[in-house]
């Protein structure tokens, strides 16, 4: 299953780059997490609790950041188990200037199994695009917080 998404944030790449790759950050506004703990560099052990339709359950998994080109792009890998299936998949992170704020794009590719197979591609799809729309909500928060000032106006989903 492919996964496309992107948000517009009225702050610099920078600040944005700063605040996407800070684990804590992310350990707060990623929808459902329990745990969010480092392993090794870029290497985390998560525990998430979703409560969507057939996705609904606990799973454990992790998650790498690599190939990153600061601060333009980096990759995520990431896997994990739980009693309704399993997922695994790779994204692209990718920021651009965009009207003075930052475009933060993700193309992801997701296998899953299990009962969450069942789902269907147009239920998934809702599915992530609600849990993105979760997480950018969250995020634009997180970067307003430690930069008050926007470059440009609201933030906007594309």
């Amino acid at each position: 299953m492919r996964i496309e998404t992107s948000h517009l944030l009225p702050y610099p790449r920078s600040r944005v780059w700063s605040v996407l790759l800070d684990p804590a950050v992310l350990a707060r506004v990623l929808p459902g997490i329990e745990k969010f703990e480092e392993t090794a560099p870029d290497r985390y052990s998560v525990v998430v609790e979703l409560g969507v339709a057939a996705v609904k359950g606990r799973y454990a998994g992790t998650v790498e950041i690599f190939d990153r080109n600061e601060p333009e792009s980096y990759r995520l890998r990431g896997d994990g188990k739980g009693g309704p299936g399993w997922a695994k998949g790779e994204a692209v992170m990718s920021l651009a200037d965009e009207g003075g704020g930052t475009r933060v794009r993700a193309s992801a590719n997701v296998q899953v199994g299990g009962t969450v197979a069942g789902v269907g591609q147009r239920m998934m799809d809702g599915i992530a695009k609600s849990i993105a729309k979760e997480f950018f909500a969250s995020f634009a928060r997180e970067v307003a917080a430690r930069e008050p000032r926007p470059v440009t106006g609201e933030s906007e989903h594309a």
